[in-house]
């Protein structure tokens, strides 16, 4: 087989895939400022109608109600450029390349695609503006490279995930509980700080920590309110995507992808998985009921075994019990 017979066989099994991906992405874009043209010819429309009324056509990427479309792509991406069945991933295991060589051979291609496709519609979105002269437009340029990275560190938490667990459901369930893993914690740390040793025990957040820390949760990127915290928020956000990457990498050089329909495709990490949700339940639920009985202990104790009975059916039947191959 050639030297690029491996990149070959991936392009044409995930052809459909890489197309759509790239279609999608290279239109939403374009779309969003065809659209926004139209709501301004619709407003010169009517504006006879309402005297001192003013129509302007500006674009302001800082307040985009779309973003949440551009996660879609690095997720689907993920969840099945990198993994293969059984069948598929034999014969690929088979082909004279090492596991390093297929596995940047699958993630770069996706990368590749991710960062291709939207910096086409960098330059398409260019050239409407050049055709359609909006007033104003703000952020394009911040939003346009945040939105590079931001892609290209979900696209590696997604196949990060896909590299430890044994299914899609599995896969799409474990990266979700990454990108909003702090948050979750934090709260948990105060209802139950709080609660135990009193309002002393939790400490204001100043500015600009408070903005600054929450870009460690790679799910507020969904907002664009990094973009106001661009020189912090992206470099937080690629450091997490090479994180997120060489943690996928070295699964994907130790233990197999195949989907086994566990959860967590090892036995080790499975335990600990299955400890962490019941501590986190039992906590939650502490710290939730205890806050709603104002400070009752009987009401912080019933929370706690109520979050460990939910800790328990969660942890055996998603984690501990085998489930139907995906």
């Amino acid at each position: 087989m050639p030297i690029n017979g491996l990149l070959y066989k991936e392009w044409k099994q995930r052809q459909t895939l890489l197309l759509l991906t790239a279609g999608f992405l290279l239109i939403i874009g374009p779309l969003a400022i065809i659209n926004e043209y139209f709501h301004y010819k619709d407003c010169l429309s009517v504006l006879h109608q309402y005297p001192g009324s003013v129509c302007t056509f500006t674009i302001d990427y800082s307040n985009r109600n779309v973003i949440g479309l551009h996660f879609i792509p690095p997720v689907i991406m993920g969840l099945f450029l990198t993994r293969a069945g059984r069948a598929e991933k034999m014969y690929t295991l088979s082909l004279p390349y090492s596991r390093s060589r297929i596995f940047h051979t699958k993630f770069l291609l996706g990368a590749a695609v991710l960062a291709g496709s939207q910096l086409v519609s960098y330059g398409v979105s260019d050239i409407l503006f050049l055709m359609l002269k909006p007033v104003a437009v703000h952020h394009f340029h911040s939003f346009s490279a945040g939105m590079l990275v931001v892609s290209l560190m979900i696209y590696a938490l997604v196949t990060a995930a896909g590299t430890i667990t044994g299914n899609l459901a599995a896969q799409l369930f474990t990266a979700f509980t990454i990108s909003v893993f702090p948050i979750v914690i934090f709260t948990i740390y105060l209802l139950n700080a709080e609660f135990l040793f009193g309002k002393q025990a939790v400490q204001d957040i100043d500015f600009p920590w408070s903005g600054f820390l929450i870009y460690f949760m790679p799910a507020a990127y969904i907002h664009t309110s990094w973009i106001h915290y661009m020189k912090h928020a992206l470099l937080i956000c690629a450091l997490m995507g090479f994180c997120f990457y060489l943690f996928g990498y070295v699964n994907f050089l130790k233990m197999t992808s195949e989907r086994s329909g566990h959860f967590i495709l090892s036995k080790h990490t499975e335990r600990i998985f299955q400890v962490l949700v019941m501590v986190i339940s039992m906590l939650g639920g502490a710290g939730v009921c205890g806050y709603a009985y104002n400070g009752s202990y009987s009401g912080y104790i019933f929370g706690m075994l109520i979050g460990a009975v939910i800790g328990f059916f969660i942890s055996y039947y998603f984690i501990y019990k085998k489930t139907k191959q995906i």
